[in-house]
């Protein structure tokens, strides 16, 4: 059996940087080419980013990205590549894969099944395309085969699934194939990061190759590439179902190529569905390193890496590519404003681990102060800032674990107090309404004017800073409106509102006593880990626990996953409580926290809708924008338990 080099390559891309997006894709054909790679694979949608919206409807971007492939097309001597691009054909748009071999278009392979569900949307502009549906589109290169094809290459035949149809089971397209006969399969892929999900994306590459019995090469787009998703940026090289090589994954890199010379079946067909292309192939193979996963993939705690990981590149990402200059945080001591003052650290802390020092000035040329600065300590203090925002009702233990925690990271820290605001602010009204604010009647006015009156001071720091203002609520709070509304909700991004609160505690645990598989972890929360989750917005008096506000976390975030991912009635739900939690609550008590759930939720869909974006992590999100539509006004769903 002849031996062939095959090779995927992850990018970074950005949607609609059309000349960035093209020197990074010839960059990874250069190193390609340089490994004597015979067939490169690369992401889905590679030349217009995955993220581009409802500027997929505009021709113009279909227009702009056939333009830089045809200006991609000279670097391809002697490599075949598929190239991901929306692409019109007969007045409707396709997600397509095109083949680039020696300088020529060879053909174009469209997708046959659209992602549709969670935070894919490919239905509302892209169509799928007919299984065994060939033809011939007009092109400024000429006529090129479009449709359900092969591509044949010295005696090699390559069929292509891109993302979803790996998805499809039965239906997926590597059976079909595999009864016509190839020896590999292309997988250019722009599947988002979620929780665990990687050892699946890994699975069906190693199913697609056992299908073939042959070789499959998988490939991802990697980082934060339009805002909400982000990719995991991992490679596949499968040789009849073992892994032969694989990427590192969240790299802070532009890309990552990864190679292996793999045997493959030869096909000496000359049928209809093959289209021939040519590169000169050497006999001679080169011996390529071994491309292996990062130590930390095989952590039991893989799922707090995947965190820690995901959201410092998701941010460090959003960082660059809003061309801002750092991060802002009203740093309550709390667990949220913690948890994303840690993680920005890390996102400093990773890009120059892995950028090294000249990488990350590079990567951040475009902010003024940069030239002044010598060190990771320097940089991490000029690029985070933190603020604790005190009032009377706020503790000294979260002062103090606020101050821990800013010493620890490095970040620049102030502390100030706001009462003479919100004294005044309750001057005024109470003079207006003519009478005096009181806690028993005015409970939650006089606890989100606390709130809403952080959010100016702090708002100021970002705009003198040119800075990201970084919202610092949950999705556990957001399910329940437990949030005050340019408040703790008020920033440019919402980097934990996609992951709940139990969880968030438990990695700030893990992160002071164990860490990073690197060895990093921050011994400054050991303040933050030992206070119970307070709002402090009440007299010090009360003391004001969130859990009795609100319901025990493990249980809110428990019917929020039954009904709202499993979609379970909220009956159901409270049935389901019964058996799980029925012998630490008593009936009435669960009774009470699945009333209280359901009422809160469907009475702040309308905060939901008005939070600023969050980053996707886990397996399901209440984000409107991107995952779960809610009736801003509803009859509601606890009217729905039953007696």
């Amino acid at each position: 059996m002849p031996k062939i080099a095959l090779a995927a390559g992850v990018l970074n891309q950005l949607p609609l940087d059309w000349k960035g997006n093209q020197a990074r894709i010839i960059a990874i054909i250069k190193q390609a080419q340089e490994q004597k790679a015979d067939i490169l694979c690369l992401p889905e949608l590679c030349i217009s980013a995955y993220g581009c919206e409802d500027q997929f409807l505009s021709a113009f971007t279909s227009e702009k990205a056939w333009e830089s492939l045809t200006e991609i097309l000279p670097h391809t001597q002697g490599i075949l590549v598929w190239l991901g691009l929306p692409l019109y054909f007969e007045g409707t748009l396709y997600n397509v894969a095109a083949c680039l071999a020696h300088g020529k278009l060879v053909a174009i392979i469209p997708k046959q099944h659209l992602a549709n569900d969670g935070v894919h949307y490919e239905t509302r502009w892209f169509s799928p395309w007919p299984a065994s549906k060939r033809s011939i589109i007009s092109t400024s290169l000429g006529q090129i085969p479009i449709g359900d094809y092969r591509i044949g290459l010295h005696g090699l035949t390559i069929g292509i699934e891109i993302c979803q149809d790996a998805w499809e089971g039965a239906r997926r397209p590597a059976h079909a194939l595999a009864h016509r006969g190839v020896s590999v399969i292309c997988s250019p892929t722009a599947s988002h990061f979620a929780f665990g999900k990687s050892k699946i994306r890994q699975g069906l590459a190693q199913e697609g190759s056992q299908i073939i019995g042959g070789a499959y090469v998988f490939a991802n787009l990697l980082g934060n590439e339009s805002g909400r998703t982000i990719f995991d940026g991992d490679a596949y090289i499968v040789d009849k179902g073992q892994i032969v090589a694989e990427s590192s994954r969240f790299s802070f890199q532009d890309g990552q190529l990864i190679v292996a010379a793999v045997e493959v079946q030869e096909y000496n067909q000359f049928d209809e569905d093959i289209i021939q292309a040519y590169i000169p192939i050497s006999e001679e193979k080169n011996s390529y390193p071994s491309f292996k996963a990062a130590s930390w993939e095989k952590s039991p705690y893989l799922k707090e890496e995947e965190f820690a990981r995901a959201l410092g590149l998701a941010l460090w990402d959003y960082l660059r590519k809003s061309k801002s200059f750092g991060w802002v945080i009203s740093l309550s001591g709390g667990a949220d404003s913690s948890a994303i003052s840690a993680l920005c650290f890390l996102a400093i802390r990773l890009a120059i681990k892995d950028l090294a020092w000249e990488g990350v000035k590079e990567k951040l040329s475009y902010i003024p102060w940069l030239k002044d600065v010598s060190s990771e300590q320097e940089l991490v203090a000029h690029i985070l800032t933190t603020a604790y925002q005190g009032t009377e009702n706020s503790s000294d233990h979260t002062r103090a674990s606020a101050k821990a925690l800013a010493e620890c990271i490095g970040s620049t820290h102030y502390d100030w107090n706001i009462d003479v605001l919100v004294k005044e602010y309750r001057g005024i009204i109470e003079q207006a309404i003519g009478r005096t604010l009181t806690w028993e009647k005015d409970d939650i006015t006089l606890q989100n004017v606390q709130a809403r009156l952080r959010s100016p001071s702090v708002w100021m720091l970002a705009n003198i800073n040119n800075a990201l203002l970084l919202a610092t609520s949950n999705r556990s709070e957001a399910s329940v409106g437990y949030a005050t509304m340019d408040g703790d909700t008020s920033g440019s991004i919402s980097p934990i509102a996609g992951i709940d609160k139990t969880f968030i505690r438990e990695w700030l645990i893990w992160m002071e006593k164990m860490g990073l598989a690197d060895n990093l972890r921050l011994e400054g929360l050991s303040h933050v880990n030992q206070l119970e989750p307070s709002a402090e917005l009440r007299p010090l008096t009360s003391k004001q626990v969130d859990e009795e506000d609100l319901m025990p976390y493990p249980i809110l975030n428990a019917i929020e996953r039954w009904a709202f991912y499993d979609k379970l009635s909220p009956a159901d739900c409270l049935q389901n409580l019964f058996q799980v939690y029925g012998e630490k609550y008593t009936k009435e008590q669960l009774r009470e926290f699945c009333n209280r759930f359901f009422r809160l939720w469907a009475r702040n869909q309308w905060k939901r809708e008005r939070y600023a974006p969050g980053f996707h992590v886990d397996d399901y999100s209440l984000d409107p924008k991107s995952w779960l539509r809610f009736p801003i006004l509803s009859a509601g769903l606890e009217k729905d338990i039953k007696p």
